[in-house]
């Protein structure tokens, strides 16, 4: 197992490390400075592999894709990747910097101050996600081929709000590519948080970019509600409801929600992909269209915005890029627990059931 690196290492001759901004089950973000020339100075993120998955050739093999596929999407609403570096046996992705919290504890923040997000804003973070997938499911080949990339794990800790109020979408570490060299994922397996599955993939079908939709959907509803839309005692009854897609109606728990837009977010949550949106852009461009109809007398951007710096101030966050839990798949697992790890990572490989998508008699 490679040495962990240290504050105060250089990594690929110009990325400095100073401090851990956060950890994950897969990763350690790193907060880091760029040494060029002539005294150039940039602060970066440094994604690091933990060292105990580095000597495992399938996560390795999910972190250089999920750099392969970051460095060619282009979009102010997805995390750039800037750079990728192998050194002593660990392997690390540089990527813009983002002062930011994750929509999942934004959302905690405000339930727990008694009182939940505005619609608005969350309507205003889900065409930030849309904008960010319609990116991943519209890339294109050399050849001008269409190559989707289906995100996989769209969820509440992958979405990150900024200091600046954009809304970008992270952590491609599970997505789906026609061009990957290799699928991972061994039969009867899906992978995702489970809560953020849709019904077609528990029901053993191919990711799609509509299912994505589903997953936007959800992380949506939670959003506005406070609480996970699907969310049993178990998986296995977390499967139940999201095989049989048991969506509880939404206005009757946020009555102030327009019904065009919860129309939305329940069309984006049908039980089959062909009756959600034709693409993700149409399901941000109608979210659109349900926000214009509203007379604000306020920036959606600047509003956002001081929300995240309360919310950050708040929680004493500083310079840190998130919540914990935000940065990689598996929330707050010290890397030096190489067993625990490959419990954790399993959480985001879910044996189905046999009978996949047979309902009980």
């Amino acid at each position: 197992m490679p040495e962990a690196p240290r504050p105060g290492d250089l990594i690929g001759g110009r990325y400095r490390l100073q401090e851990v901004a956060g950890r994950g089950g897969m990763a350690d973000v790193w907060r880091a400075e760029v040494e060029g020339d002539m005294g150039f100075r940039r602060v970066v993120a440094v994604k690091q592999m933990h060292p105990a998955l580095a000597v495992q050739p399938t996560y390795v093999n999910m972190f250089v894709e999920e750099a392969r596929l970051g460095s060619q999407l282009e979009s102010p609403h997805l995390a750039e990747v800037r750079d990728f570096v192998a050194e002593d046996g660990n392997f690390y992705m540089v990527m813009e910097w983002v002062e930011a919290v994750d929509l999942g504890t934004w959302t905690r923040w405000h339930y727990e101050r008694g009182e939940g997000p505005r619609w608005e804003l969350v309507a205003a973070i889900g065409v930030g996600v849309l904008r960010g997938l319609a990116a991943a499911h519209e890339r294109h080949g050399p050849d001008g081929k269409v190559l989707p990339v289906v995100h996989r794990d769209v969820s509440p800790h992958n979405v990150l709000l900024t200091t600046r109020g954009l809304v970008k979408l992270i952590d491609f570490g599970l997505s789906l590519a026609p061009d990957r060299e290799a699928e991972t994922t061994d039969p009867g397996v899906v992978k995702g948080k489970m809560s953020y599955l849709s019904p077609e993939i528990v029901s053993g079908a191919r990711p799609c970019p509509e299912s994505d939709q589903f997953a936007v959907g959800s992380v949506l509803w939670e959003a506005l509600v406070g609480r996970k839309l699907f969310d049993g005692q178990n998986d296995y009854e977390t499967y139940v409801r999201l095989r049989d897609c048991q969506v509880q109606p939404l206005r009757p728990l946020r009555p102030d929600v327009p019904s065009d837009f919860a129309g939305l977010i329940h069309r984006a949550l049908s039980p089959r992909p062909e009756q959600r949106f034709p693409t993700s852009r149409e399901f941000a461009r109608q979210i659109g269209t349900a926000l214009k109809k509203v007379q604000l007398r306020k920036d959606l951007h600047h509003m956002l915005s001081k929300s995240v710096q309360d919310a950050r101030n708040a929680m004493g966050m500083k310079s840190r890029t998130g919540d914990l839990s935000a940065l990689t798949p598996i929330a707050e697992l010290r890397p030096e627990e190489p067993t625990a790890i490959g419990e954790r990572l399993r959480g985001l490989r879910h044996k189905l059931p046999g009978f996949l998508g047979r309902k009980k008699a």
